[in-house]
């Protein structure tokens, strides 16, 4: 076997403790030069797929440049988030610096197939899903900007766990080098491949630890005083993937007990927030309207099937709206299909969202004319309701699951309705929820700790990647009658 053409090395540099905090403010110059040089990469690639299209050879200027592209990027990542695995500054060049731990080098310029630019992003697609999974990594808002969600990969969770081991150890585990180096080794072979800076494609495996694989040495007759060459020890394939299993079960694990301890610290907050009567209450929110009513809909409640009995968590909640004129207010809760039916044809708005300070309902009108209800009091659909003037208190206790719908109106179903409104709910079980899912969370985090560090330390490869063994002595030998050296048969 042939060593792959992209061959990327990295020297084990001990990191310090705690630099790797800063890093990302050390590294904005890199990050600020790297996006123009990425850019040029990008416009350079499509320029050499089409001179490899019309004329089979890849320009050699742009072969040299794109590779110092990804030769600069390499140091980077080692320096910074992608490895952290030394603490001497990159250097700003497209060359090679023959003494930086991290160091990467492609043989070239290839020539590849005029037909490969066609097609070389389709081949490449099980390894960029590969790739996906193993490094890619962040942190998203949703569309609407509010929900923060992490779509990271395995190489950003093995990376944290690197930095939190060093800053309490000061020690770079060494099983986690090597998986971090092959799965980096990996990334880089499949950006050069969709580059065509190769066209050999890259192989299914992870190469790991800081030198390239060294391929077997070639099987041959030949003996040396009659010895047979040591064959290197076999590498178990089941235990290699035991550990890459545990590695992965362990970066799952990690991400649902940060996502649990989050989620329990957030539970405990809220709870201890609560007020005197032993609600958990919103912000007074702005409600204001030309049409003859404000709904909320969508509340689902579906109950749980806790040994029997239906439990929704939810014991009372609790609706307050002050008027600030002298109109009377109607204000009442009833299962959304019977308020969808009364108000079919007539414009209202639905409250969709809260934002700003002093808060203010976001809505959307719905389609049909602004015109008088009637009194909503008349309806004999609600499972709660109250009227009157000055501040109203609607205390709702959910019974059976469902969806259902809120609806505040002028008692008289006349247009135009202002009001401010709290919400308030009382749920006995919070404190106990948030105070599970902290320390399952906690428990969560520290077993992935273990499943990472035990996958990982059996993953060095070391001895698999020194190269072939030394050759055995030769056996004793005694002089021959002409005085030369005859091999000993003994033993």
């Amino acid at each position: 076997m042939n060593t792959y053409p992209v061959r990327i090395a990295a020297r084990s540099d001990q990191p310090g403790r705690w630099l790797w905090l800063v890093k990302w403010l050390l590294l904005i110059p890199h990050y600020v030069v790297l996006a123009v040089l990425w850019l040029a990469f990008a416009v350079l690639t499509l320029v050499a797929y089409l001179a490899v299209l019309f004329t089979g050879r890849y320009p050699a200027g742009i072969f040299a440049f794109n590779v110092g592209v990804l030769r600069w990027t390499w140091r980077v990542g080692y320096y910074g988030y992608s490895a952290l695995g030394t603490d001497r500054y990159p250097p700003f060049t497209l060359a090679d610096v023959p003494d930086y731990p991290a160091r990467l080098s492609v043989e070239g310029p290839p020539r590849p197939p005029r037909w490969l630019p066609l097609v070389a992003w389709l081949l490449a697609l099980p390894h960029l899903i590969i790739v996906g999974l193993l490094a890619g990594s962040g942190w998203t808002f949703d569309a609407a900007g509010h929900a923060l969600r992490y779509s990271g990969g395995v190489l950003g969770v093995l990376v944290f766990i690197v930095g939190v081991v060093l800053l309490f150890t000061g020690r770079y585990p060494a099983g986690l080098f090597d998986f971090v180096i092959g799965v980096d080794r990996w990334v880089l072979r499949t950006v050069a491949y969709v580059a065509l800076l190769t066209d050999r494609y890259p192989p299914f495996h992870l190469d790991q630890g800081g030198d390239e694989p060294v391929p077997p040495p070639v099987p041959g007759p030949a003996r040396t005083n009659g010895a047979r060459p040591p064959v290197p020890p076999p590498r178990s394939p089941a235990r290699t993937g035991g550990r890459i299993v545990a590695i992965i079960a362990g970066v799952l694990l990690l991400v649902a007990g940060v996502g649990a301890g989050i989620g329990g610290a957030a539970a405990l907050a809220v709870n201890g927030s609560r007020d005197a009567a032993g609600y958990v209450t919103s912000d007074a929110v702005d409600v204001s309207t030309v049409t003859a009513a404000v709904t909320v809909e969508g509340v689902e409640i579906q109950p749980a099937d806790v040994f029997g009995r239906e439990f929704t968590g939810l014991r009372t909640v609790r609706i307050d709206v002050t008027s600030p004129t002298s109109t009377p207010l109607f204000l009442g809760v009833a299962r959304e299909s019977d308020v969808d039916a009364w108000l079919s044809g007539t414009g209202h708005d639905e409250v969709t969202s809260v934002h700003g300070s002093p808060s203010v309902a976001r809505v959307k009108r719905s389609v049909g004319a602004v015109r008088p209800t009637g009194p909503p009091a008349d309806q004999a659909f609600w499972l709660s309701s109250t009227s009157g003037t000055g501040t109203l208190r609607l205390d709702w206790r959910p019974g059976d699951g469902g969806r259902f719908a809120v609806v505040l109106a002028n008692a008289d179903g006349s247009t135009g309705v202002t009001a401010e409104a709290t919400v308030g709910a009382e749920v006995p079980a919070l404190g106990a929820v948030g105070a599970g899912l902290l320390a399952g969370g906690i428990a969560a985090v520290l077993l992935a700790v273990f499943l990472v560090y035990f996958g990982a330390s059996g993953l060095s490869g070391r001895a698999a990647r020194r190269g072939p063994p030394p050759p055995a002595p030769s056996p004793p030998s005694t002089p021959g009658p002409d005085g030369s050296r005859v091999p000993s048969m003994a033993g």
